[in-house]
């Protein structure tokens, strides 16, 4: 019986094709990063802000990743959450509690509706879960601002906590997650918003401690051969490699992310990993019709 090979365009533990990268869920999620995006290099600039992340015991600091859709900002968040976690326990004795509310909110909110889910949200979380040695910041949970004025005093001392935000296209809601992060605290944000040099002056101007900016670049063919390669190492000897001119090809004809990148060789490779003749390689025709055909699926679909 001949053994179907894996997708190489999958993400283990993740049942959604187009989940982000997360080893905070699957530590396995790490060896499958690319340097695509400029994401490497944000990567190490984040690193190099907490390489001491000791001053966290008296101040909190926003991260906040900016960038167009599908370009890999959750998939980065997560690997530096991931990294500042194990940083705080070795360099400052402190023990990271990470706590995901990006679905803790809707863009159809005012911002203050917003504000106040997300902080319950993760105050829900925090009593779910124990972190919370006082209740008091729990009983406060609808009125954040007195529910943020406690929350340090109802943690352990040891206790850090790092708090995945929902995206936002507002530079108001940057700016005040700026002025809500506490001692031992950092909060995640991510945005597809330009953010101008004004707009960044605000945001360091408004907290005790000026935000950590990344930013994530635009996908080119070179960085799509990159990803794609990579992808297919492991099963370069089981599946054929995509065209490099496929690719090319692809991009010049729209701009495209490295999400959608991801997307379509997943769904082309599903296919060719189940045929019994392969091709030599992928071409741009093999990545057409896979769309047309996706196209033509959610069409049929509709109501």
């Amino acid at each position: 019986m001949t053994t179907v090979p894996e997708n190489p365009f999958a993400l283990p533990g993740e049942v959604r094709d187009n989940a982000p990268l997360n080893p905070l869920r699957h530590e396995t999620h790490l060896g499958l990063y690319v340097p695509v995006d400029n994401t490497q290099g944000a990567f190490e600039e984040f690193c190099d802000r907490f390489t001491d992340p000791g001053y966290l015991r008296l101040d909190g600091r926003l991260v906040v990743t900016a960038g167009g859709r599908g370009c890999g900002k959750s998939s980065l968040i997560n690997r530096c959450a991931h990294w500042l976690q194990d940083q705080m326990r070795t360099e400052a004795q402190l023990t990271a509690v990470v706590v995901d509310v990006t679905r803790g909110s809707t863009i159809a909110e005012s911002m203050a509706a917003r504000r106040a889910r997300v902080y319950a949200a993760l105050l829900d979380k925090l009593y779910a879960n124990k972190t919370l040695i006082h209740d008091l910041a729990y009983q406060q949970r609808h009125s954040p601002d007195e529910a943020l004025r406690t929350l340090p005093n109802c943690l352990d001392e040891h206790c850090a906590l790092i708090v995945l935000l929902p995206s936002t296209e507002l530079v108001d809601e940057l700016v005040q997650y700026t002025q809500d992060v506490g001692q031992r605290m950092v909060f995640f944000a991510e945005t597809t918003a330009e953010l101008s040099n004004d707009h960044r002056l605000r945001m360091d101007q408004a907290g005790a401690i000026p935000p950590v900016h990344l930013q994530v670049g635009r996908l080119d063919s070179a960085d799509a051969g990159v990803f794609a390669s990579e992808r297919l190492h492991p099963l370069r000897d089981v599946l054929p490699p995509v065209a490099k001119t496929a690719l090319e090809e692809l991009i010049s004809r729209r701009l495209v992310s490295i999400g959608e990148v991801q997307r379509l060789l997943y769904g082309v490779y599903a296919q060719l990993r189940v045929q019994s003749v392969l091709p030599k390689e992928v071409t741009y025709q093999h990545i057409s019709d896979h769309y047309v055909k996706h196209a033509a699926d959610l069409l049929e679909t509709r109501p």
